[in-house]
């Protein structure tokens, strides 16, 4: 598999694996490696949410106040100017939509955090690891460079006195530290949430179907493929995992995962992209 080849010239290695749903046949390149989540973690706090839901153990129009205390910065919630109350289905939508950090820690807050990292036990996941939300893995961050709160972690960052060498020595960059999966694992969670119970299914494809920010994996898609997708990226990692659904009835699920070493992030998101093209056709010629 020429995957190497689109990345090396780059200056940067992919981790990747492709999954047919249907009959669960699959391969890939470093498949069985360890790969940082950062915000595709939010798959798993949807699924899981989503179940809750099903089961009657959440109620959707529950009422959540999002206040300056739970605030990040960043998209949605996480950058509101205002307090605000939000139901927590519609977090859960923000959190899937425009990845917003917020509102993934206060649905994982609202349906509990052991429940996150139990999933992957439950789904018999076993190079995967999730460890909490988004402010879980940003206050361990704090904690290496001996800030003292996220407030004071953000002045840092947004004043640059923490370079991005001394960032990716922190927790946040370290698979033994951090949410943790593989390109297999990733690719055998889509499947079973794209063949789980019709409802759950159809609200998951609803939200990783209005992903705003990423979209890397169908860049070179055919214009008749619908893609559905989780990304996430750091300085060092970008990061994707995508369903792409032909007119044929053929269902793939993708995940690629690249570490970049320049500053080239654009060229490195189209290798991600023929990357996933090459993918879908070897698995569709092996048919």
């Amino acid at each position: 598999m020429p995957i190497d080849e689109y990345f090396e010239p780059l200056g940067a290695k992919a981790f990747a694996h492709i999954r047919d749903l249907t009959d669960g046949r699959g391969f890939g390149v470093r498949e069985s490696e360890s790969v940082i989540l950062v915000s595709v973690v939010k798959l798993f706090i949807a699924w899981e949410f989503r179940r809750q839901v099903a089961e009657g153990l959440i109620d959707p129009a529950a009422p959540i106040r999002v206040t300056a205390a739970d605030r990040l910065g960043g998209t949605g919630t996480a950058g509101f100017h205002y307090d605000s109350q939000i139901a927590v289905w519609d977090l859960a939508a923000l959190m899937m939509e425009v990845s917003d950090s917020t509102a993934a820690d206060l649905v994982v807050k609202h349906m509990g955090a052991s429940a996150l990292r139990s999933l992957p036990a439950r789904l018999g996941l076993k190079h995967t690891r999730l460890i909490g939300s988004p402010r879980t893995i940003l206050e361990d961050v704090a904690r290496d460079l001996g800030i003292a709160d996220l407030e004071a972690l953000a002045h840092v960052l947004d004043s640059g006195a923490v370079s991005t060498t001394e960032l990716r020595t922190t927790s946040a960059w370290d698979p033994m530290r951090t949410n943790v999966s593989t390109p297999s694992d990733l690719t055998e969670f889509l499947r079973h949430v794209w063949n789980g119970p019709a409802p759950v299914a159809e609200d998951m494809r609803t939200w990783t179907g209005r992903q705003l920010t990423g979209g890397r994996l169908s860049r070179l898609a055919p214009s008749e493929v619908k893609a559905f997708g989780r990304s996430g990226s750091l300085p060092g990692w970008l990061n994707e995992v995508a369903v792409w659904e032909w007119p044929d009835g053929r269902r793939h699920a993708i995940a690629v995962f690249a570490q970049p070493t320049r500053g080239n992030y654009r060229e490195v998101e189209l290798a991600m992209s023929r990357a996933a093209l090459a993918l879908t056709e070897q698995l569709s010629a092996g048919q």
